[in-house]
């Protein structure tokens, strides 16, 4: 059976995610800014339009935004990934097989679909209609085809968000590859389409045609499956499990530079908590914690970061250890009179929770309560919202936190903010 991949992925995914439950912002342009409210990461359609720069800092251009009606929000990522966990569950059941590739995107299986424009255009139905969320889809003989054609499809209007290179013969395909610019493959980023364009390999086109054996000498296996693919043949395939993660961090700036240890040490407190959580959803445990306090100024690119290693014995999940080892990191950090602008928290050496070796010298608490304590909190917080419960140590008003002076309710995930509908 013939390879056919199909690429979904959500158009302008933060700001439309914000127009999911505010209907008055149907065709107004919207920008998403990043943590602290600091840059522009997301554009609608109609604020592209309008010529606001993407990754521009928010302050330089607040006044003109401001004048041209522009919608802003800070990022509300609670809001974001339980959107994008109900869009990945949706489309799911359109395919044989899924592969998420990140929060708005993923590669489905549909090999032997008779009719896959139609399939794509049912899927783009079902995900206007169940999510609000507007999608384009790629359908090609090869992932990086199938990314190549959503790429398209987001250019060209005529093609009513679909576009099926899995449909074109070879002449036809060389075609429109000619006219893709190398950089825009996935795959090859700035360095090495500068090499190819040095090899006078300036289009999708010319890759594809390349002799595969010059390819691995002068560029290595990968730049010639990346050709291989941009032929029609299917070199990559879905992962549909992703591996474990061999580390897991959380970090965050300040709202304001902390000059105070109190602040500092329930800043590290919820970070730590954060990566604990994620430990015990990806049932693995840390043996080492990294913590990190950052100081100085961007603007005179005088960044100094002070971290240190902690090691957990025995290896363990539970927030209680990796907040009081955080803790104890952090007071052997601080500097008084320093001003601190960020903080994180790493657990590396990560082993699976089923087949951790136990130490039988161990003293304290029963670990065997603790994992009760920690499958208790964990589904209150998933049941009632994330923080709902969470140690005192994370602080309760927690001054600290980044900057989100626009920040939306999280519509989907905090029983206050649940939309209410009324009838008059």
């Amino acid at each position: 059976m013939p390879s056919c991949y199909a690429q979904v992925d959500c158009n302008s995914f933060y700001a439309s995610c914000e127009r999911v439950f505010n209907p008055r912002l149907a065709g107004a342009p919207i920008v998403v800014l990043s943590n602290n409210d600091g840059c522009i990461v997301s554009r609608s359609a109609e604020a592209k339009a309008l010529g606001v720069p993407m990754g521009a800092p928010y302050f330089l251009h607040k006044a003109r935004l401001e004048q041209l009606g522009v919608a802003v929000f800070s990022s509300n990522y609670t809001l974001y990934g339980d959107l994008s966990g109900r869009a990945m569950r949706l489309l799911a059941g359109f395919a044989r097989a899924q592969e998420v590739y990140s929060i708005d995107e993923c590669f489905l299986d549909i090999a032997g679909e008779p009719e896959p424009e139609r399939l794509a255009q049912a899927m783009r139905d079902a995900m206007l209609r169940g999510l609000g969320l507007p999608v384009c889809v790629g359908i090609g003989p090869s992932k990086t085809l199938a990314k190549l054609a959503n790429h398209l499809a987001k250019q060209d209007p005529s093609s009513e968000g679909v576009m099926n290179l899995q449909a074109l013969d070879a002449e036809e395909r060389r075609g429109v590859l000619a006219a893709v610019p190398v950089e825009e493959v996935w795959g090859v980023g700035r360095k090495l389409s500068l090499k190819l364009r040095l090899e006078r390999i300036g289009h999708a086109a010319a890759l594809a045609a390349a002799d595969r054996d010059w390819l691995i000498r002068r560029f290595g296996v990968t730049v010639a499956r990346i050709a291989d693919e941009l032929d029609g043949l299917s070199c990559l395939s879905l992962e549909e499990a992703l591996p474990p993660r061999q580390s897991l961090m959380s970090t965050r700036s300040f709202g304001h530079k902390v000059t105070r240890l109190e602040e500092a040490r329930e800043a590290v407190a919820m970070h730590a908590a954060q990566v604990a959580e994620r430990l015990r959803r990806q049932g693995s445990l840390a043996g080492f914690l990294q913590v990190s306090l950052q100081r100085g100024v961007y603007q005179q690119g005088t960044v100094q970061r002070d971290s240190e290693v902690v090691p957990l014995l025995p290896a363990s999940a539970d927030s209680r250890v990796l907040v009081a080892a955080a803790g104890r990191a952090v007071e052997r950090l601080w500097r008084p009179g320093a001003g601190y602008q960020k903080c994180g928290v790493m657990a590396w050496q990560l082993v699976d929770a089923e087949r951790a070796q136990p130490d039988l010298f161990a003293e304290g608490a029963d670990p065997e309560k603790g994992r009760r304590l920690m499958a208790a909190l964990d589904a209150i917080n998933q049941r009632m919202g994330r923080g709902m419960v969470k140690l005192l140590a994370e602080g309760l008003e927690q001054p600290w936190k980044m900057k989100q002076d626009m920040l939306s309710p999280a519509y989907t995930t905090r029983w206050e903010d649940i939309p209410v509908a009324k009838a008059k």
